[in-house]
């Protein structure tokens, strides 16, 4: 608990605060005539300074936006007269071109070209993105207009889209013929539903038409727009057409123009940066709408308009509304201005009026208001948990407070007017004290101090104490006011805790085994045998969740995450993992973790123990190699013993059998064949059992012997095996290089790649295997590459394959130890590297050993 005073309710306090309030309102009422009359005074002023202020500024503000939405309203129609204008030009030159037409009796693309040049589309029409012809076209006139087009120079022209209707039209001339246009040529504009009853409209009409919302055939990038045409019939010279039907049927073709939305308003908007523009081709939706400024979409304007524009034969509902630099530059400050002179206005009177309200209470109520408060104040020091003291300049208690009388074991009675250096100080601190105390009067200091107390029962309590300095209105010291806190439990809690902190870390530093403390799978503490087996730095490892200490950690039976989600559900578990650290990934540690719960339940605090022991797993696993080599090294010699004897026998009699025969001069050569294969089948049988015999021995030291041979051997060993799954060995670039190593360790690690090998193509139910095998020199070492096509090995586990307990066959069919072992013995035992590699379907294992090459 802090020496700060914390303030609760009491009811005493509610009771003297109930008092106060009654005497004040007596008070206030003696004079009722008056009351009534100031308070009724003052509500009047309030609302008609309140109706004034409201009322300047609500007609101030109506009359400068009507003004601003008048401007806005002129702009609009500014806008408006040139879009009507633009399009009313864009008419008279479509009706140009009709002129141009029927003045000339065959109009060439060349021809049209130079008429729409001479136009000058860009400089005077701008916004319009060409102006074409296109023709009316009989089903039986399509090839005699496509081999028209193509001898004026368009090879590839042909009408589109393809397919046999009644009725077709072509675009044959579209100028400027660039990029964009030269899409649209061909085009059959009546096939197209809304393109289709704009030119309904105009031929039966006679007059220009405009199209719906449309995306142009010249929409070829990004850049998309929302388009729409303008059509001018063009009907054969000479022939009636007052009628609808008589317009039909003298109907040759239309001169057009495609607009582009985006580039048309970008010609013919004049007030781009006074408003923003939505143009809808006929009710406001978003599949009508033809354009919509781009910029200030999320602002608000304050000034809106709507127009309806009868164009061609459509409805364009135009939607304007304010920019932001209009609204700025049409925003008046004046309503505002008014209104804080109205605010002033009333803050005078409201100053007024309490000015006077002020005066008349204040004098009525003071008395009582210092008496409250002294009382309340006592209230509120016997509230807070904190001693509470009052001291004049000769140190005489004079205020004290309930929890400060249950601390030095007297009543407020007997505290107040005592020397509280004589009574409460030891008298051994009473010296200090004083000089504590004056340093307080005279420099301000010692804001916190701590020192002993005596109490009624002669019991020492430490006390926190915060001082202030207490003056009277002329700046004159008059004592000290100090707030105490007993902590005298805390600090023997904190020897305690130092006590026990202590113990705990000599403990934690004494064991021999990695010890880490998770708190929600992050490092709260360690050892320093944990940062050996981590290898890693306290400041690095401290705060670090534990799945990203090691570049991977692989356990036995199941993941990591799995062992430690069981100890925080309070079992606790062990588990032997391999360890690879980010500085080194290539190094393997087998490493024993056990985990343990600890803390309160609402706690995820785990204590992890990790035990190094891969020199242990090494040792017991060669140990066990070896005595197992031993006892079939034994057995082996015992099996021989028996059999020799009886293969000598055998041999000696097939050889005296088959000499008899040749004495005799015996004609039968089958039987002669049929004893030499019996001899020498004794002789393989007797070969067989001696190489079974020198495998097994555990304690032959390093030797010369040669690769081949040695390779050939260990194919000797399991070929039957080999065989029977129809697995070809094939050997290439076989050099006859010696080797200076443990010959059966080597021999040892050749059969266990054999054998995955196999075990790879019996899982992958791959017939007729092949086994590929190499020996190449490199530097002073010798290459023994072995390759096989089982099925290879899928790249993110392929790191794994030289980890201890991590085996790729099904449950039951590894131990995951045999590769591992492996790399033991070429890497530590024979000095040598072993690798492994896989591309599609093949996996190679690399071994390089010592050697020396053959004189």
């Amino acid at each position: 608990m802090t020496a700060a005073i914390w303030i609760s309710f009491d009811p005493r306090i509610a009771v003297i605060n109930m008092k106060y309030r009654f005497k004040k309102l007596f008070y206030e009422m003696l004079d009722a005539k008056e009351f009534i009359h100031s308070r009724f005074l003052s509500l009047i002023g309030l609302m008609l300074s309140i109706a004034l202020i409201y009322g300047v500024w609500f007609f101030s503000e109506r009359f400068f936006y009507h003004q601003s939405q008048m401007r806005f309203e002129h702009h609009v129609n500014e806008d408006i007269y040139t879009l009507e204008h633009s399009l009313m030009k864009y008419k008279n030159a479509l009706q140009s071109g009709v002129g141009f037409f029927q003045a000339s009796d065959d109009v060439s693309r060349t021809d049209w070209h130079r008429y729409v040049q001479a136009i000058d589309l860009k400089q005077y029409y701008p916004g319009m993105q060409g102006m074409g012809y296109s023709t009316v076209v009989s089903p039986d006139a399509v090839q005699t207009i496509e081999n028209k087009m193509h001898r004026e120079g368009y090879p590839s022209f042909e009408i589109n889209p393809k397919g046999k209707r009644n009725f077709y039209t072509t675009i044959l001339y579209l100028e400027p013929l660039d990029k964009r246009n030269q899409a649209a040529i061909g085009y059959d504009m009546f096939s197209e539903p809304v393109r289709r009853e704009a030119m309904e409209r105009s031929r039966d009409s006679g007059k220009a038409a405009l199209s719906g919302k449309v995306t142009l055939l010249q929409e070829i990038d990004k850049n998309v727009q929302s388009g729409f045409l303008m059509y001018l019939p063009y009907y054969a010279e000479g022939e009636d057409a007052g009628t609808v039907e008589e317009r039909r049927r003298s109907l040759i073709g239309y001169i057009y123009a495609p607009f582009r939305m985006g580039d048309f308003m970008n010609a013919n908007f004049t007030h781009k940066d006074m408003m923003r523009i939505e143009i809808y081709d006929g009710a406001r939706k978003e599949l009508n709408l033809l354009y919509k400024s781009p910029d200030f979409q999320n602002y608000q304007s304050d000034y809106h308009t709507e127009r309806v524009v009868k164009i061609g034969g459509r409805e364009w509902h135009i939607y304007y509304s304010s920019s932001p630099s209009f609204d700025k530059r049409h925003s008046s400050q004046y309503p505002i201005l008014f209104a804080l002179v109205g605010l002033i206005m009333y803050l005078v009177m409201l100053y007024v009026i309490v000015e006077l309200l002020k005066k008349r209470s204040l004098l009525k109520i003071k008395t009582e208001a210092l008496e409250h408060e002294k009382e309340i104040a006592q209230n509120y020091l016997d509230i807070v948990e904190v001693m509470v003291l009052v001291l004049d300049t000769e140190f005489t208690i004079q205020v004290i407070n309930r929890r400060g009388c249950e601390i030095i074991g007297y009543s407020a009675k007997e505290a107040i007017g005592k020397n509280f250096m004589e009574l409460f100080i030891p008298e051994r601190m009473r010296e200090e004290l004083k000089a504590v105390a004056n340093s307080v009067i005279y420099y301000s200091g010692f804001e916190y101090y701590e020192n002993p107390i005596v109490t009624k029962e002669g019991e020492e309590r430490l006390i926190a104490w915060r001082n202030r300095l207490l003056k009277d209105d002329d700046g004159h010291m008059i004592g000290i006011l100090s707030s105490g806190e007993d902590i005298t439990q805390v600090r023997r809690t904190q020897v305690q805790l130092q006590e026990s902190e202590a113990f705990y870390r000599t403990v934690f530093a004494s064991i021999e085994e990695s010890i880490v403390i998770l708190n929600e799978n992050r490092i709260v503490d360690c050892n320093d045998v944990a940062l050996r087996l981590f290898d890693t730095t306290k400041e690095s490892l401290i705060g670090e969740s534990i799945f990203d200490t090691a570049y991977e950690i692989e356990c036995q039976d199941y993941p990591l995450h799995h062992h430690i989600s069981n100890a925080y559900n309070g079992e606790s578990t062990s588990a032997r993992c391999t360890l690879r650290l980010h500085k080194n990934p290539n190094v393997i540690k087998i490493v024993e973790f056990s985990f343990s719960r600890f803390g309160t339940n609402d706690e995820n605090k785990l204590v992890m123990i990790s035990r190094d022991i891969t020199r242990k797993v090494e040792e017991e696993k060669l140990l066990t190699m070896h005595g197992r080599q031993a006892q079939m090294g034994e057995m082996i010699s015992m099996i021989a013993h028996q059999w020799r004897q009886p293969l000598a026998i055998i041999n000696a009699i097939t050889t005296q059998m088959r000499f008899k025969a040749i004495m005799n001069g015996s004609e039968d050569d089958e039987f002669v064949d049929n004893l030499v294969k019996i001899e020498q089948q004794s002789s393989h049988l007797s070969q067989t059992i001696s190489d079974y015999r020198d495998f097994f021995r555990p304690d032959k030291p390093k030797e010369h012997f040669n690769a081949v041979s040695l390779i050939n051997h260990a194919l000797n060993l399991i070929d039957h095996t080999l065989k029977n799954h129809s697995i070809h060995i094939e050997t290439a670039n076989m050099q006859n290089l010696t080797l200076f190593t443990y010959r059966n360790e080597v021999l040892q690690v050749l059969i266990v790649l054999l054998k995955n090998s196999l075990d790879a193509f019996v899982e992958n139910k791959i017939i007729g295997g092949e086994i590929t095998i190499s020996v190449q020199p490199e530097d002073q070492y010798c290459v023994i590459d072995v390759c096989d096509n089982a099925g290879g090995i899928p790249k993110e586990i392929i790191h794994k394959l030289f980890s201890p307990y991590f085996t790729t066959k099904y449950d039951g069919y590894g131990t995951g130890l045999g590769l591992y072992m492996s790399r033991i013995i070429i890497e530590e035992h024979c000095g040598g590297l072993i690798e492994v590699s896989s591309e599609g379907n093949s996996t190679t294992f690399t071994v390089k050993l010592p050697c020396r090459e053959t004189e």
